[in-house]
């Protein structure tokens, strides 16, 4: 498996180039051609979160975590 580090940042590219509709796919049925890209950003941001914690967690550092608002009664 390749470091978490450089797998975060190559999905994160790929996420760039996939707003950016640089990311084409070519299929070829007899004499049509076709280009398409299916991809599902939602899971692709999951993914690039789970690589950035990997990351952190590699570099000793603690990974993001959510703020969870506390009250305190006086």
């Amino acid at each position: 498996m390749t470091d978490p580090c450089t797998r975060a940042a190559e999905l994160r590219a790929l996420r760039s180039d996939l707003v950016s509709g640089q990311v084409p796919a070519r299929i070829r049925f007899d004499r049509e051609e076709v280009e398409f890209f299916k991809a599902d950003p939602a899971a692709l941001d999951r993914e690039i979160a789970r690589m950035e914690a990997e990351c952190a967690r590699s570099q000793g550092r603690r990974p993001r975590y959510a703020v969870i608002p506390r009250f305190r009664r006086y």
